[in-house]
């Protein structure tokens, strides 16, 4: 590794970032600290920030690795600028989207006032329209936001507003979200970008207190008249079921996730913590981890970064895909799944109790610290219930 690329400019500091998507450039920030061996650098989007797993550089290339979604940023030097492409596999194989920077920050743009605060938003054409909530708030870094919808929030965005006008986005390693549009009256209107081409219009008018998104244990539905059944194997490729001995008689939560999805990223430190708080007292929990290739040694090595980095103590197995079509056929009790997360609480008798499609992570706030209440209310009402 080193700190300075061959070009005039220094590798360490800040960097004004871009992912050029065809609706328009998605703005982050990149920050390479300066005299630390190795170099660490974050991805920041305002001032929501996570760390880079490594940094690579030869001669003017440079690769800044987003290891928990096997993606990188790689790009060269040209002029005192970088320029290259974000790369990652998905699930219907890789993409790469042109990527860009310059050194320096972008500067802080407030909000219009007409714009901050909560939105009632439906995404889609008329005959195909789904709810989500639009929140604007301002922060010292500027405009901030962030998005709500039935399978649980979309992280924390920042962008810039220029009279009605706005563009605020979300990039994160894995989600690539720009949402750009104009405040027109008492509505909004605009569109919703994800990845390199995929354009969704809305429009949103101003939340009333009136619910607009279902409550999170309604989203999905489960067989409740008997108990409810896996088997997958483990990291070891091990075959483990719902009959194992650690699950017998105990409260047990199966977490739906992927290591691709930032939601279970936020929700891993909570699950944890559950897991800490009630474990002694009959509590048990199993991960079901549906993946991106689809290959045991691929998806099996990601699963092992994602437990290592949250300290996860219980099985995790390797269940599929993460297409919400597939994962509903290897899971035929449940009806309506949607959610990446979504979290199964069982009764001693094995049966499903409690569903929570989603999760609202830190970027929700209020949300957020309801959910950790709820989670926690959940589980201690199972445990009463002998």
């Amino acid at each position: 590794m080193a700190a300075l690329l061959s070009g005039s400019a220094p590798l360490a500091g800040p960097w004004r970032a871009a992912l050029d998507l065809s609706g328009g450039p998605l703005r982050f920030t990149i920050e390479v600290d300066s005299g630390v061996a190795p170099v660490e650098a974050r991805l920041c989007n305002g001032g929501s920030c996570q760390p880079f797993s490594g940094i690579r550089t030869a001669g003017d290339t440079v690769v800044f690795e987003l290891g928990d979604y096997a993606a990188t940023i790689r790009a060269v030097r040209v002029g005192d600028s970088l320029v290259g492409a974000y790369s990652n596999v998905g699930n219907r194989g890789p993409r790469s989207i042109p990527f860009r920077a310059s050194p320096g920050r972008w500067p802080a743009t407030p909000g219009n006032d007409a714009l901050l605060g909560e939105w009632n938003a439906w995404f889609g054409a008329e005959g195909r329209r789904s709810p989500r909530i639009l929140e604007f708030r301002n922060s010292a870094e500027g405009l901030m936001g962030t998005v709500l919808s039935n399978s649980g929030d979309y992280g924390a965005f920042w962008g810039e507003s220029s009279g009605d006008q706005f563009s605020i986005g979300h990039f994160d390693g894995s989600f690539v979200y720009l949402i750009t549009g104009a405040v027109e009256g008492d509505s909004l209107r605009g569109v919703f970008h994800a990845g390199l081409r995929s354009q969704t219009p809305f429009t949103a008018t101003r939340a009333t207190g009136t619910p607009h998104l279902k409550p999170p244990t309604e989203v999905t539905r489960a067989d409740t008249t008997a108990p409810f059944q896996f088997a997958f194997p483990n990291l070891a490729g091990q075959l483990v079921t719902n009959d194992d001995p650690r699950f017998k008689g105990k409260i047990v939560m199966v977490d739906i996730f992927g290591t691709w999805c930032p939601n279970c990223h936020d929700a891993a430190p909570t699950l944890v913590e559950l897991y800490r708080t009630y474990h002694a007292r009959g509590f048990e929990a199993v991960s079901l981890a549906y993946e991106v290739s689809g290959d045991p040694e691929v998806d099996g090595q990601l699963v092992e970064r994602f437990r290592d980095k949250f300290g996860i103590p219980w099985p995790i197995l390797l269940a599929g895909v993460n297409d919400t079509e597939l994962t509903a056929a290897t899971l035929p009790q449940l009806q309506g799944f949607t959610a990446y997360p979504t979290l199964l609480f069982l009764d001693r008798t094995g049966r499903i109790r409690k569903i929570h499609a989603g999760f609202y992570g830190p970027a929700t706030g209020a949300q957020f610290t309801k959910l950790r209440a709820d989670l926690h209310s959940y589980i201690e009402e199972l445990l009463a219930d002998d």
